[in-house]
């Protein structure tokens, strides 16, 4: 019998689901026992739902059921579920004894009472918000060993948070100037299933924004910031990209007095030396979805007017993996006292 730590992916029919599936299929210390959909739907091999796993595993993704999952006697369960579904069924999942990385919105967010304007659903149990582990990997290091629920952040926050968080903790932004985040997205970011609004003919040689000034997203980038009390401190801003996969975002802020783009580095170099998956683009090149697209790394980069004290930061990633699949993997791998990169090299 493996002695390989027992994992189960839930919302195994969508992108991200698909992609921590391939992770875990070469991990070294975890093996994937169970595959899940939604509570409707039949027995499918997983293969017939993802062409790509073809030849790589004979596991059939089975439609959700608590009972069918403790038979498994999962150690870890990744849930890529939708956030009501995940705010559901996460407290019966915890009781078991179970490790569980929850990709949705549903424990992201500390106040409760935000749930109902941000996500449309009454959250009801503040209880597990206060106990979850915000997954930001880089910066919650300490926080992630013997972790039982980790609410993975959001694919947007993770781009402006990595770039953003070790300048304001370390005092070098203007507190007294808007933080201005304007983040572009690939296609995928909006899950599998078509709508109208994301469709290739409604998506191709178009880009647009979308829910200004409401995105959910925006309350989990002020709290990990630490601006969340200041209701003009940030302005975040999605787009729609005509692409697959992948997210860059363009970050303005106003340095403090005497701070320099070298100061900048050096703070960013020294917070994420023993961060393996986010790159620091310290020369004149910025980042591009093209350099960190199918791969877990966050790219961040930054120019600086010197004369206004104007600073703009770039920080790419892709959607699916570092602010999907592979953050949850980090995650999970820290958990269990793994290496953070095992099965993501």
């Amino acid at each position: 019998m493996s002695n390989r730590v027992r994992a189960v992916v839930a919302g195994a029919t969508g992108y991200s689901g698909r992609d921590l599936i391939k992770y875990l299929l070469n991990h070294p210390q975890m093996e994937l026992v169970g595959a899940f959909a939604s509570r409707s739907g039949e027995i499918t091999p997983l293969t017939t739902i993802h062409p790509q796993l073809t030849g790589l595993t004979k596991l059939n993704c089975q439609p959700f059921d608590e009972a069918a999952i403790a038979k498994l006697d999962a150690q870890v369960i990744f849930l890529g579920t939708p956030n009501e579904f995940s705010h559901e069924v996460t407290p019966a999942l915890l009781e078991s004894g179970a490790t569980v990385v929850d990709l949705s919105g549903a424990f992201r967010l500390k106040d409760a009472a935000l749930y109902t304007k941000y996500y449309g659903f009454e959250h009801t149990r503040p209880d597990l918000l206060a106990k979850a582990v915000y997954g930001l990997t880089e910066f919650v290091r300490a926080e992630l060993p013997g972790a039982k629920l980790i609410a993975n952040p959001g694919c947007y926050p993770t781009t402006v948070i990595v770039p953003m968080k070790p300048l304001l903790d370390a005092g070098m932004i203007d507190r007294s100037q808007t933080i201005i985040s304007d983040s572009k997205s690939g296609v995928t970011g909006a899950g599998k299933s078509p709508t109208a609004t994301t469709h290739f003919v409604e998506v191709s040689e178009s880009f647009k924004s979308y829910n200004v000034f409401k995105h959910r997203h925006t309350p989990e980038i002020a709290q990990a910031l630490g601006i969340e009390n200041s209701p003009t401190a940030l302005i975040f801003t999605p787009h729609l990209l005509p692409i697959n996969r992948g997210i860059l975002s363009t970050i303005y802020a106003r340095l403090n007095t005497g701070v320099t783009r070298a100061d900048v580095l050096n703070v960013w170099q020294k917070t994420f030396e023993a961060s393996p998956f986010v790159r620091v683009f310290a020369e004149s090149q910025l980042p591009e979805i093209k350099f960190v697209a199918n791969t877990p790394y966050c790219d961040i980069g930054c120019a600086v007017d010197d004369a206004t004290g104007q600073l703009i930061v770039v920080s790419a990633e892709d959607n699916l993996l570092k602010g999907a699949a592979s953050q949850a993997l980090q995650n999970a791998n820290l958990a269990f006292g793994f290496d953070e990169g095992a099965g993501l090299r």
